[in-house]
């Protein structure tokens, strides 16, 4: 199973034209913009320092019903080491 890192917007869509529904993504830097526009589901996780230096609160999005998980440098890690290969997605 693959793991996408998304950096931007324009990243996102060319990611979700070319992944496999189980494949999970996890949404970087500008990226973190696609909280408030893209319906989320399980396979979905969040960088919580970008979003939060973006202004936007990945917990407080997750209760309105978002299935939006947030991890930090270290659960990244832990992605990493679990999936191959790893396609970054920049635009």
């Amino acid at each position: 199973m693959s793991l996408h890192l998304v950096f931007s917007l324009a990243g996102l869509e060319a990611c979700l034209a070319r992944r496999e529904s189980a494949d999970p993504i996890v949404l970087m830097s500008d990226a973190t913009f696609a909280l408030t526009h893209y319906p989320m589901d399980q396979n979905y996780a969040v960088l919580a320092s970008d979003a939060a230096s973006r202004g936007l609160d990945p917990d407080r999005l997750s209760a309105r019903g978002s299935a939006i998980k947030t991890v930090d440098y270290a659960d990244l890690v832990a992605l990493t080491e679990a999936h191959t290969p790893i396609v970054s997605w920049r635009d």
